[in-house]
């Protein structure tokens, strides 16, 4: 199956669904959401007649035969939320519109969205601010996986970012590893934690929304203490004290989200450094 999005369409979205079914809330005394046992949700996306369309739950059973077929597992957090969405060439590829996304991260595979009005192909580990259009991997179909958040800039006035995987380098303080993608109103961190790192009692002025990528390691915040592995959500909450007992080498992802009713904060100064 050959997708065929001319560029100039890549921003026309038309959803006869929206592009995720509405997520029940997550309470703000929810730390932790499991992967496994969060139930994917069926999406599938077409194009028609150069607008992309989209279903997703039950409604996926009424797509067209010939519609990409994908799931996606969703967190909505209090303050954003936190997509993966997993693309496979047996469902046609990559289609999906996007919408309320406002940071793209590759975990696996090859897609392509657009940047500044142009159509952009992302790899694994690439990074992708105030994306639009929709997501393709124009050609054959092959698997795909994105990490995705509808967190908003932390500073008015950002601007788009394409930020590289191979420009990104790796810093080290001790046992913790970190890649930090920078950009314009925010920043995505990949982070490598040792086997037998346990960090000092960390805070921060925003959320750090987090998805495991590898574990498992312990996850403490305001007193309470969780065992979490690869697919688990996790939520640093602004404000309070959290910190990391790490059982076998483990890694994640994170982005900034801004606490409910709070302005804008300098990106550089928004996160913590753990110890």
């Amino acid at each position: 199956m050959r997708l065929k999005l001319a560029p100039l369409l890549c921003g026309l979205l038309a959803a006869a669904a929206p592009a995720f079914a509405a997520a029940t809330p997550v309470s703000d005394s929810t730390f932790v959401v499991k992967g496994a046992e969060l139930a994917p949700t069926p999406m599938a996306a077409w194009d028609k007649r150069g607008v992309i369309r989209s279903a997703s739950g039950a409604a996926v059973r009424k797509a067209p035969r010939k519609a990409v077929r994908y799931e996606g597992k969703v967190v909505a957090w209090p303050t954003a939320t936190v997509k993966v969405l997993s693309f496979s060439k047996a469902g046609g590829g990559v289609l999906h519109p996007i919408t309320d996304e406002t940071l793209l991260y590759v975990l696996q595979g090859s897609v392509q969205a657009s940047f500044e009005g142009k159509p952009v192909t992302l790899g694994a580990g690439d990074v992708l601010s105030l994306p639009s259009g929709a997501l393709t991997n124009p050609g054959a179909p092959a698997d795909a996986v994105v990490l995705a958040w509808t967190a908003a800039s932390l500073i008015p006035g950002a601007t788009p970012a394409l930020v590289r995987a191979e420009q990104v380098p790796s810093g080290k303080a001790g046992q913790l590893t970190i890649r930090r993608y920078e950009f314009s109103g925010n920043s995505v961190r990949a982070v490598g934690l040792a086997k037998g790192l346990k960090t000092s009692p960390n805070t921060a002025k925003t959320d750090s929304l987090i998805y495991v990528t590898s574990g498992p390691m312990q996850f403490t915040q305001d007193g309470r203490q969780f065992e979490v592995t690869a697919g688990d959500f996790l939520r640093e909450v602004a404000g309070l004290m959290h910190g990391w007992d790490v059982t076998e080498a483990s890694s994640f992802v994170t982005t900034s989200a801004l606490p409910i009713g709070a302005g804008p904060i300098d990106p550089s100064k928004a996160t913590d450094r753990p110890k």
